[in-house]
């Protein structure tokens, strides 16, 4: 692999190196919603619509957003869709780090641990930023994809902090 195609995945692997470590113990907490209104079924594979100044915690992640249609099949949450001018969510790393993310739109698939931020995406944690039209990320692998409609990603890396010498 050239050294020119080796940097970019290098960037965005150090950035998914965050977002890789988000605090996994949230996903056990449980999911406190809150909304203007709410429409929708509590079958086992009812959806809910939330609209309206919609603010969902679990754990450390906080998530805001106009409207949110979470769909259930058989008891499970099998996609979550975000709506916002923007969504925002903020969350910290298993080392207490923050991570913020801000996009018009994000789609949470947790059954393939894949987020999708569309519509000036961006993600801003301690180590840097990343935006672009589109951001992909499986937290799976750690892998991210960014890019959409002729756009340019831009990341910043922000150098390690240096301890100061005797």
């Amino acid at each position: 692999m050239s050294m020119r195609r080796s940097i970019p995945i290098l960037l965005a692997a150090l950035l998914a190196a965050d977002l890789a470590d988000a605090r996994r113990g949230d996903r056990d907490q449980p999911m406190d919603v809150r909304a203007d209104s709410q429409v929708g079924g509590l079958g086992e594979s009812d959806s809910i619509v939330f609209v309206g100044n919609v603010e969902i915690d679990q754990g450390s992640l906080s998530i805001r957003a106009a409207r949110a249609t979470v769909e259930r099949q058989d008891g499970e949450i099998v996609r979550i869709v975000l709506e916002g001018s923007p969504v925002r969510m903020d969350q910290l790393t298993d080392r207490g780090e923050p991570v913020n993310a801000t996009a018009a739109r994000v789609v949470y698939n947790p059954t393939d641990e894949i987020i999708v931020l569309n519509g000036a995406a961006q993600v801003v944690q301690p180590r840097g930023t990343m935006s672009a039209e589109v951001i992909r990320y499986n937290m799976t692998t750690g892998s991210v994809d960014a890019g959409g409609d002729g756009g340019r990603v831009r990341t910043v890396i922000q150098p390690r902090a240096r301890t100061a010498g005797p």
